[in-house]
């Protein structure tokens, strides 16, 4: 049985916002082929047959050459069947690099920077627009050879064809696209690829989801002392502060999240952030709905928000106003993990339970039950729900199905 952790907006963003729109990159590759000024990968990779779109193909083969296996699922997570090709849903991608051990990190395949991934055994999975100007309909690509000897690039398909464009062409239509790439690596072989500082921050990031809090600790540390004197990096003393959180330092985060906001007073995750820590730290609870008031204004809608709003409001004494809070946040909260719709769940339950709606509140915990029968209710919500210690009767369309076999 699992245990809901309680929802904190991270830091998120920063280049994976860019994925649907810049290229992605990684595998394995090293140098090969005939002939001087050649780099190819070693072997090309197999793109797989039963995904009918080619840009699902191409994926599960960049995926597939660093020994991570999507399954169908996940695909079609990554590029859902409404998605214009090409077009990622960058959470999907980072959960699917996590769930292989894997960091999604952003590179350069530029003039200076292909044959350097090449050479060091590393395909490259990019998104070449149509021309060389910006479009939203893109192609994703292996890049599999790079011949300076004529001045060519061998470009791996979804359909598992290899495309020939000269290198002038292919670094042309990369131009809109600032030459960025994708890489998908161990974190052991990111540190000693001499890291720039926005990988740093993602190594950091994938070890702070793995749950490896004193190692993320230390990269976020480690960022900020690369910063110098004097300067603060904004996006690490979040990572901090959320490590902190992660421990239930609530009292020692507030002090590093009104430092992240001194530098960026109009962040709303860092609002969100600071203000949580406050509600589950002893401060200042007007002072919290203050800032998650404002974080809501600059964030309208964003479903852990409105759960420390709800939340603050329950804190307060007004059951009702949380009730309409944390309903709003369960309503766009169903796309997200289960960990945050089941802590938006329960703080809703409480909230009916203290507008004295107890009906409400047993529609909810009931759902909740059904939903995610592997995770365990706090022990405040089995008290005032007995019910939900014994296994639930069939709804009643089960109940006629079994019937009708």
């Amino acid at each position: 049985m699992r245990r809901p952790r309680p929802s904190f907006l991270r830091r998120q963003g920063g280049w994976l916002g860019l994925l649907p729109l810049l290229a992605l990159a990684a595998g394995c590759a090293t140098p090969g082929g005939p002939g001087a000024g050649r780099l190819a990968l070693k072997a090309v990779p197999a793109v797989p047959a039963d995904p009918l779109r080619a840009d699902r193909a191409i994926v599960a083969a960049f995926f597939a050459a660093n020994g991570a296996r999507l399954d169908a699922r996940q695909l079609e997570q990554i590029l859902p069947p409404a998605a214009r090709p090409g077009q990622m849903d960058r959470h999907a991608l980072r959960a699917a690099a996590r769930a292989h051990h894997r960091v999604l990190t952003v590179v350069k395949a530029d003039e200076q920077e292909l044959g350097t991934w090449l050479a060091r055994n590393l395909p490259l999975l990019v998104l070449l627009p149509p021309d060389v100007r910006y479009g939203p309909n893109v192609a994703a690509y292996v890049p599999v050879a790079w011949n300076q000897a004529n001045d060519t690039v061998e470009l791996l398909d979804g359909n598992g064809e290899i495309r020939v464009l000269s290198a002038t062409e292919f670094f042309a239509r990369r131009e809109p696209l600032k030459h960025a790439a994708l890489c998908l690596l161990k974190p052991g072989a990111l540190s000693r690829l001499q890291p720039t500082r926005d990988q740093k921050l993602v190594l950091a990031d994938f070890w702070f989801d793995q749950g490896f809090y004193r190692r993320a600790d230390a990269a976020y540390v480690a960022l900020q002392e690369d910063a110098g004197a004097g300067t603060a990096d904004v996006e690490a003393l979040v990572g901090q502060g959320n490590v902190l959180v992660r421990k239930k330092r609530y009292k020692e985060a507030m002090p590093v999240f009104r430092a992240a906001l001194a530098l960026d007073p109009d962040n709303p995750k860092i609002l969100n952030n600071l203000a949580y820590c406050m509600l589950h730290g002893g401060g200042e609870l007007l002072t919290a709905l203050r800032h998650a008031t404002k974080a809501d204004r600059l964030d309208p809608e964003n479903p852990i928000v409105l759960e420390t709003l709800g939340s603050i409001n329950l804190r307060l004494g007004d059951a009702p106003a949380a009730a309409r809070y944390l309903e709003r946040a369960w309503a766009r909260a169903l796309k997200r993990s289960p960990e945050i719709q089941i802590a938006i769940m329960d703080q809703l339950v409480r909230a009916w339970i203290g507008a004295q709606r107890r009906d409400l509140a047993w529609q909810v915990a009931e759902f909740r039950k059904r939903a995610f029968p592997e995770y365990r209710f706090p022990k405040d919500l089995l008290r005032a729900f007995p019910a939900l210690r014994q296994p639930l009767a069939p709804l009643p369309e089960k109940k006629s199905e079994k019937n009708a076999k």
